[in-house]
């Protein structure tokens, strides 16, 4: 989708490309950097990084929404560097923004994913940064754990564990990718006013079910976030299946009913063509989806 670049020598290389401020870009850009590890000799760092880099690159398209360069770099034998520049000098909040609100939260996995991040203001606009590989050193130590995160979003004296075991971690992975797939393509529709415009003319009911699973994504947004956690650490260690153990405010089980009944929708909107995501790929991954989901509203009563 744009300029692309290699350079090697020694024992570090450097590669990158740009792409337009589109959801599409959003995908191109994860198997660009998995296709640049796995060339570079480390595979093992392909599902930290293309889930990270999934985050920052989505924060560019939905926030920054210009076109942007994503760069990989091998630092040594064992550091990998990714960068992703925009257009927009401004910088991404997490431990502000996660006290406020849910905007930010995707950055949480950034922390808990990559062994060190941050971002720097260019003279055109930003880069934000992440490495894998070097796990010896945290950039951000007093960044919000996973038990923080937890604390914010459910009051501990009514949260209850929702156990919901053997999921095939690689099922879940997959329906998990192509599911924020079509929530940022959705997002990217309620974000801006000319897209909006024109699909209320074209298509009035993609503007009606972005709405609704935007609505639903936020409300079931500390869920997700522990799932995808937990799914990404197990397949990190080779697991095949995985115990999902959720950490939840009752009201759970009705967002959970809300946002599988949208997503639902949305794959069936899918299948129309209207959308970018291919709905045949959501579609696949249904099972997998509807069987935890459902387990968090039986559970939750």
């Amino acid at each position: 989708m744009g300029l692309e670049a290699s350079h090697s020598g020694g024992t570090g290389w450097r590669s990158g490309t740009r792409y337009l401020p589109v959801t599409a870009s959003v995908r191109e850009a994860r198997r660009f950097v998995e296709a640049e590890l796995a060339a570079h000799g480390r595979p093992d760092l392909a599902d930290d990084a293309g889930l990270v880099l999934s985050e920052l690159a989505a924060n560019a398209v939905l926030h920054a929404r210009t076109p942007f360069e994503v760069v990989v770099s091998g630092q040594d034998r064992h550091r990998v560097r990714v960068d992703v520049l925009d257009g927009s000098p401004s910088l991404p909040l997490l431990a502000a923004a996660l006290q406020t609100s849910m905007t930010g939260r995707g950055m949480v996995l950034v922390a808990a994913l990559a062994s060190r991040w941050g971002s720097e203001r260019l003279e055109d606009g930003k880069t934000v940064w992440f490495e894998v590989g070097g796990d010896d050193e945290r950039s951000h130590p007093d960044d919000p754990s996973a038990e923080d995160l937890l604390a914010m979003w459910a009051d501990l004296d009514t949260a209850v564990t929702v156990v919901v075991p053997d999921l095939p971690v690689q099922a879940l992975l997959a329906a998990k990718e192509h599911l924020d797939d079509l929530v940022r393509e959705l997002q990217i529709v309620m974000h801006d006013p000319a897209v909006v415009a024109r699909a209320q003319h074209d298509a009035p009911e993609e503007v009606v079910l972005a709405r609704r699973l935007d609505a639903a994504v936020q409300a079931f947004e500390p869920a997700r976030v522990q799932v995808r956690t937990q799914v990404v650490r197990a397949a990190r260690e080779g697991a095949q299946t995985v115990t999902l153990e959720l950490v939840l405010d009752p009201s759970a089980g009705q967002h959970a009913r809300r946002f599988l009944a949208a997503v639902e929708d949305a794959n069936r909107l899918s299948l129309t063509g209207v959308l970018l995501t291919r709905g045949d790929e959501l579609g696949r991954h249904a099972a997998v989806r509807r069987l935890y989901l459902e387990e968090v509203v039986r559970q939750l009563g």
